[in-house]
């Protein structure tokens, strides 16, 4: 593999050498968000509405549960720095625009749970937003619902994840481009029909601009997965990150979504671009059981991330990188608190650093969760074909966030239903959400059958041995256990009833 000993040149700037004094810091403000259910008393039983939100501090998607009292009211705070894009979730989606200080309201109609079309965004007869509006909010949302059916869709993604296994890196990159391209121009021209002002373009175009960088960034480990090579493997040319050369590290600006995962994959791969301490990054990551750790490993990865980076984007990286490690190897929480106590500048970030690390230092996970435990096993996954063999098994990969995973739920309850006497196990296997996330989830959608929350190796796992590139995804497993289907049809297809029925 090629390293990249000038992708950050651009970094090492005179503005580097300035004293963190100058950083301009992060400004929050709460923000303000409350409603209320009407027709509760026909769908008692749905106690949650779900927040998305760019929160600059989570490690999973942060969906924000907040519980429906018995009157049908509801409150939510969050410190925000920024104008943000945000969804909620209440059977279907529905785009908002909230800022630092904003007070909104939600009237939302519960009868949405009666709605069984596809369409997995809310139309304006079930959701009424009021409150701290500005002009171009209600524009936002309109391009949103829009474009959730015409720009962002199962099919793009699937033509994403098959560019990232076929193209060479240059040819990605100008596929990325132009789908970029793309959208620029239907904002410009959407907006231009609206006369939408700048927040309209400045919070749209940052999202398909951090959507770009975060999928150019992701292409380095992503390639490699689908093509089921080692990452450490895989050469890319030395100017394939010259993207980032455009990134504003030190910009206190629109977090939207996309941002933050741009730089959680930013953290990642300083971590493997520090040749010095690459072969022990991959042992972690593999979760080698017997990696021998140096004294000095963390801290020389904070410090080499520290070197690499400024500003909001720095200390957002270093307190990622706390996190993941202290994810892996628990057991080193001390050295990896040192590592990088003394080098976030920002108190915001640093705040949140301290309450994050101990509560997940704290943290035990009291729900099933699948663990890796060697190559090619996975003992929860494994048991359940074990112990059910005489009957098959349909499998949905599926995450609360994943707006295609949630469409389907309701055609995969009437497919329960029309197995429910037959020898035919449903196995749910959720990824990448929080423990509280996928419990309200699954009382909000009657997903019944087997619930398994992944952690994220096994996840990765799995995603190597079925060749999975992205949710929802589906498996068909015989009465033997054997694997008939990697890539089944979904609930909604008509087709895998027969496919099932062809098994018993």
């Amino acid at each position: 593999m090629k390293y990249y000993r000038i992708i950050f040149a651009f970094i090492f700037t005179a503005s580097l050498f300035l004293s963190c004094k100058f950083e301009k810091p992060l400004n929050p403000k709460t923000a303000t968000i409350t409603g209320e259910i009407s027709n509760l008393e026909k769908h008692k039983n749905k106690k949650w509405v779900e927040i998305l939100h760019p929160d600059l501090f989570s490690q999973d998607t942060p969906f924000k549960q907040i519980e429906i009292d018995s009157s049908g009211h509801f409150r939510y705070e969050m410190e925000i720095v920024s104008p943000a894009l945000c969804w909620g979730i209440y059977n279907k989606w529905f785009p908002f625009v909230i800022s630092p200080g904003d007070s909104l309201h939600l009237s939302i109609d519960a009868n949405i749970w009666d709605d069984i079309t596809a369409n997995h965004v809310i139309k304006e007869k079930y959701v009424e937003i009021s409150g701290t509006l500005k002009g171009d909010y209600n524009k936002i949302i309109k391009f949103e619902e829009w474009a959730s059916d015409s720009i962002y869709t199962r099919t793009a993604s699937q033509l994403k994840n098959e560019a990232t296994k076929t193209k060479s890196p240059q040819e990605f990159n100008s596929f990325l481009r132009n789908k970029e391209k793309d959208v620029l121009r239907q904002i410009e021209i959407f907006g231009k029909a609206q006369s939408a002002g700048s927040l309209f373009y400045d919070i749209l175009n940052s999202e398909i601009n951090y959507r770009t960088l975060d999928d150019l960034m992701r292409f380095w480990w992503a390639k490699p997965l689908e093509n089921s090579m080692k990452f450490e493997d895989i050469s890319l040319p030395e100017n394939y990150f010259s993207f980032l050369e455009n990134y504003k590290m030190d910009n206190n600006d629109f977090f939207v979504e996309n941002r933050i995962d741009f730089i959680k994959e930013l953290q990642f791969f300083l971590q493997f671009q520090n040749s010095n301490e690459r072969k022990t990054f991959i042992e972690i990551y593999q979760n080698k059981k017997k990696t021998k750790i140096n004294d000095t490993y963390f801290k020389n990865q904070a410090v080499y991330i520290r070197s690499q980076t400024k500003g909001i984007t720095r200390d957002l990286c270093l307190h990622f990188f706390a996190l993941y490690n202290l994810g892996k190897v628990p057991e080193k929480s001390d050295e990896i608190y040192a590592s990088v106590d003394n080098l976030m500048v920002d108190s915001f970030v640093k705040k949140h650093f301290e309450e994050n690390f101990n509560s997940l230092l704290k943290k035990s996970t009291p729900v099933p969760v699948i663990e890796w435990v060697g190559k090619d096993k996975l003992t929860a996954f494994d048991s359940i074909v074990n112990k059910n063999r005489g009957k098959v098994i349909y499998v949905d990969f599926w995450a609360p966030w994943c707006a295609p995973c949630m469409s389907e739920m309701k055609p995969a309850k009437l497919l329960r239903e029309n197995f429910k006497d037959k020898k035919v196990i449903f196995v749910y296997l959720a990824c990448k959400c929080s423990v509280e996330s996928w419990k309200s989830t699954i009382a909000n959608n009657d997903i019944a059958g087997i619930n398994l929350l992944l952690s994220e190796d096994a996840y990765s796992a799995l995603s190597r041995r079925y060749e999975i590139i992205g949710i929802p995804h589906y498996l068909l497993i015989d009465k033997k256990g054997g694997l008939v289907n990697k890539n089944a049809a979904r609930p909604s297809d008509e087709n895998i009833k027969n496919e099932i029925l062809k098994l018993l």
